[in-house]
């Protein structure tokens, strides 16, 4: 199975359940006067639209193909797998919000759309809208139509995901704030967001709902443990030398945020002093030119910081992809076990 045609293929399909159930939301119609269900309307359209801009699916795909694991294809998935995109467009509203940022997928983040000159008031909204959203996608996995006892420990996994990744969140905000961090801080805040929130929690949603047990969910963990570092090193890497129409983002703002990433730890310890300089003209300011930009970006190639990160992801994805096939012992569909190892490799090879 070819993993990035198969997710190419089940994009549209889990867009079409999105578009629906954005539908039958703004369909009720919520509120008290016609001022507020106004709002009301606005805010969903705008997460509607938020929500349906051209993204990857992984992680409703990990839903997916985890529960097709021990099951067949079965329509129940499709609720747990709307709530694992919808909880992640909540989670995207606010942490644009926290890094302020102007663009995702190439259109304004929500924090952006609300401001209208009011830089507090769209904040307020982008967070307030994100729980709206976020306490959808709970929602959706809740009415699984499952067995109340697979649904209730899939809901659990979610949610201790999601704290994870919410202290996941508070290390990358705080790191930027410390004189001193290293590599491994690096990897220890992509296992905390990245591994537990893109990998292991929607893959473990699917394969708990499938009913499976036992070892299944410890290959499961070490998978998504490395893959998920791999997938994040290679999103850096895009974060910063990425082509923006094909991202959806800037090239540059993870420099100007003072990001701290693989690129910018292994060059602050192996870079030139003329290469650390010229870093640091732009690394966390906010305001630098293009020119000192991409002086930067060629002090990080010059550095081989960017081959650096290259391998370690191509390291970690080669672990996930070995891990997986212990999956193949445990007399699982061979198909589905094709695509989650299949997506380890294609991650860190995709230019979006």
């Amino acid at each position: 199975m070819d993993a990035k045609q198969t997710l190419i293929n089940f994009i549209p399909l889990i867009d079409s359940k999105l578009n629906e159930f954005w539908d039958q939301e703004i369909a009720k119609n919520f509120g008290f006067n016609q001022k507020q269900k106004n709002l009301v309307k606005k805010m969903l359209l705008h997460a509607k639209e938020h929500n349906l801009r051209a993204a990857k699916r992984i992680r409703g795909a990990f839903v997916f193909y985890a529960y097709q694991l021990g099951k067949s294809t079965d329509d129940r998935i499709w609720d747990a797998a709307i709530g694992v995109e919808l909880v992640h467009t909540a989670l995207l509203m606010h942490d644009d919000a926290m890094d302020q940022d102007d663009v995702r997928r190439g259109r304004p983040t929500t924090h952006k759309f609300f401001e209208n000159g009011d830089s507090h008031y769209g904040e307020s909204m982008a967070y307030d809208l994100g729980d709206a959203v976020l306490s959808l996608g709970y929602e959706q996995v809740l009415n699984s139509k499952f067995d109340s006892d697979l649904v209730i420990k899939a809901t659990q996994k979610l949610l201790r995901g999601i704290t994870g990744t919410a202290h996941g969140q508070a290390f990358d905000i705080s790191l930027e704030k410390l004189s001193s961090w290293t590599e491994d801080d690096v990897i220890t805040l992509h296992r905390a967001k990245t591994a537990l929130y893109t990998y292991e929690n929607p893959l473990f949603i699917g394969a708990i709902l499938a009913g499976l047990k036992g070892k299944v969910f410890d290959v499961l963990h070490d998978y998504s443990m490395d893959g998920g570092v791999a997938f994040q090193l290679q999103d850096d890497i895009l974060g910063v030398f990425g082509d923006p129409e094909k991202t959806g983002k800037s090239a540059d703002a993870d420099l100007l945020q003072g990001k701290c990433t693989l690129l910018i730890s292994h060059i602050l310890k192996a870079g030139s002093a003329s290469q650390i300089v010229a870093l640091k003209k732009v690394w966390g300011k906010r305001s630098a030119p293009k020119s000192d930009i991409d002086l930067a970006k060629t002090a990080i190639i010059d550095s081989g910081s960017l081959d650096y990160s290259k391998k370690i992801s191509k390291d970690y994805a080669a672990k996930a992809v070995k891990t997986a096939e212990e999956l193949r012992n445990l007399k699982l569909n061979p198909e589905a076990i094709d695509f989650i190892q299949g997506v380890a490799d294609y991650m860190v090879n995709r230019d979006l």
